[in-house]
Parts: C-alpha cells; structure tokens; sequence
C-alpha cells in the first residue's frame, strides 16, 4: 500500500514526474502491435526518458515505504502494461490504496523466499524457519481479516487480493499449535501437535535417566573405577555423551570407546562399553 500522505515521502516535483509519465509516456508504451524494432526503439527511449524524469528516485521512494520484502521488490521491477485498459485497471487500485483511512495490519515481512526454496530443494527446515513461515502464514490471515469488511466499499480490488491470499484454515491451524518455547527461549516443535514426536521425546527422556543412571552405578564400583586416570570421578559428558578419564596407553579400548583427549594428550574421555550399549 502507498503511503496515506504521499507528499510526506514525495516531493512535488517527483509528484510532478508521476503525473507527467503516467498520462504522457504511459500510453505511448502501452502499445502491443508495435513491430520489434520499433518497440525496441520505444522502449529504450522510455528508459532514458524514465532516468530523465527521476522515475528510479521515485520508485526507491516508494519501495523504501512498502511494509514487506516481496513488496518492496515489486516497488523497484514496475511492468508495463500492455494495452491501456490494461493501465486505467492498475491505476484504479492505485486510487483505492490512496482511499484507505488505516494502514492494514500486517506484521510479518514475508521474507522466507529462502526457506520456500530450499523446501523445493528437498531441504529439511529447523524450528526456527518453521516458526518464520508459520508468522507470515497468520500475517496473511491477520490481513484477510481486516479485508473482509472493505470487500463492498471503497477498496474492492485491494480487498480481493487480500481475501484471495488468505490461507486454508488447515494449514493456519496446523502452524498455529505447531510451536512451543523453552525455559531458555528456545523454539521447538510441540510435543501437543506432534504426538508420535512427544512418544519419541519420552522414550529418549526415560533413555537419558536410565544411562545416567547407569553412570552413576560404575563409579560406585572398586573394580571398574580402578582402571581409570582418577580415585573418583565425576560423571561427565564430552559431546552428549558420558564419559570417564582413562590414562593413554593403560588399555583404554577395554573399558571403552574413545571420545576426545586432554590438552595435554595424557589422558583419554572414554565412553564404557556398559554405557554405550544402553544407547
């Protein structure tokens, strides 16, 4: 939507240039039975005849106004239209965006080009992207809302364009349960929504307990502590996984898999085989 006051971004003489191109060069270009040469000729002239004019000073202008990101793409990429009813239909929802009493609600920038296209690729999307099109997706809803009562009145194109963007019920119910935050502010997927992912999250929670657990057991025990590079050691992890200090070189492979070494190379963090199968 253009601005409610376009003189408050405008200057007149760019007000000046709008008018000048769209009753005089406007019409002129609108021509499609031009033979190619000719419409190469006119065209290029249009371009000169555009700079001239601080046609691309008004279009930045207007795009540094527009609320979104595909919107502010559109600003700078204007096409032209090829017949001059073509023009007067373009120019008329022009008029009905100048006609808005309040700006529409839309709180999202719709800046997920990347994630769509990286969904086509055959990408998998983490919570975060997820969440980012879910927001667009309500915004979308949000904007047919407010649309719905200017159907009939003085925004009818705009209205329509709105309403017909609206998502399916469906999918702005399925992004709206779909997320929950963390203590910490994370974003994860709803163990509600999902629930063979909240089986999973679980099975893995009650797994995590059972090897900590089990941790905790060998350290209590003489034999197998008295293999190891300290008297008691603390459970640890090294990369999510448990781990007890075990001296390089005094057969570490028997008490366990190798996770990382000290700094100093001497002593190696082993996951013990007992810990590891439960896994």
């Amino acid at each position: 939507y253009p601005p409610r006051e376009p003189r408050e971004v405008l200057s007149t003489k760019h007000l000046r240039v709008f008018r000048h191109q769209t009753h005089m060069l406007a019409p002129s270009v609108c021509c499609a039975s031009l033979s190619l040469p000719s419409a190469l000729t006119l065209s290029s002239a249009f371009t000169r005849d555009a700079v001239a004019l601080g046609l691309p000073e008004c279009l930045q202008l207007l795009s540094d106004r527009a609320q979104t990101a595909p919107g502010r793409a559109l600003c700078l990429t204007p096409r032209l239209h090829e017949t001059a009813a073509e023009c007067r239909d373009a120019y008329s929802a022009v008029s009905e965006a100048f006609a808005v009493e309040s700006s529409p609600p839309f709180p999202h920038e719709l800046a997920i080009e990347d994630s769509l296209v990286a969904v086509s690729a055959g990408a998998t999307l983490g919570p975060q992207d997820l969440l980012e099109i879910g927001q667009a997706v309500a915004a979308l809803h949000t904007t047919a809302c407010w649309a719905e009562p200017h159907r009939w009145e003085r925004t009818p194109q705009l209205a329509a364009l709105a309403i017909n963007a609206s998502p399916p019920p469906r999918l702005l119910k399925a992004f709206g349960d779909a997320f929950d935050r963390t203590s910490t502010g994370e974003v994860v997927l709803s163990s509600k929504a999902f629930p063979r992912l909240a089986r999973r999250r679980v099975a893995a929670q009650s797994a995590a307990r059972s090897t900590a657990d089990k941790m905790r057991s060998l350290l209590t025990e003489p034999d197998f502590v008295a293999g190891l590079a300290e008297d008691r050691p603390p459970p640890r992890q090294r990369d999510g996984r448990w781990v007890v200090p075990v001296a390089v070189g005094s057969g570490q492979g028997r008490v366990g898999e190798e996770v990382a070494r000290s700094r100093s190379g001497a002593t190696a963090f082993v996951e013990p085989h007992r810990v590891g199968n439960l896994g």
